[in-house]
């Protein structure tokens, strides 16, 4: 009579047990889920030149960009808020970003000359708290002649 009172104790702690386990993976979801960084409420993709890149360690970098031209625009741009051409923006990017935006200027040999123009193609979003960040890696300019 021992053992169906055993076996009976025993598959409720292992009910006890993976209720436990799948609890905890809720759990954990859940919170992966609220680390994960809200969505920027505008964006669009331009082109631009360099005017300054100021390094952050290991917090990536931040770029001031001319624009010279958007390619796309976002929902959620009012008329007078549309990017101009000759607008000076500083945009926030991550270390990678930083990165492929330094191969990019050396792609076209501008970091060798301080003088020539350094442009990029690029994307930014903009946070609801006004912040621009470079929303994927920026490359250099195909086919923009005279830019």
């Amino acid at each position: 009579m021992a053992w169906p009172k055993l076996w009976w104790m025993l598959g409720g702690l292992a009910a006890l047990a993976a209720l436990e386990a799948g609890s905890g993976l809720w759990v954990q979801s859940r919170k992966a889920a609220q680390t994960q960084p809200p969505a920027p409420y505008r964006t669009y993709t331009a082109t631009g030149q360099v005017m300054n890149l100021k390094a952050l360690g290991s917090d990536g970098c931040v770029v001031q960009v001319r624009l010279h031209q958007w390619v796309s625009l976002s929902d959620g741009f009012a008329l007078a808020e549309m990017p101009q051409r000759g607008q000076l923006y500083t945009i926030g990017a991550t270390p990678e970003q930083c990165l492929a935006l330094e191969v990019a200027l050396a792609s076209a040999g501008e970091l060798e000359d301080p003088k020539s123009p350094r442009h990029i193609y690029y994307q930014a979003g903009q946070w609801p708290g006004g912040e621009w960040r470079m929303l994927g890696n920026p490359s250099a300019p195909r086919g923009c002649g005279g830019l």
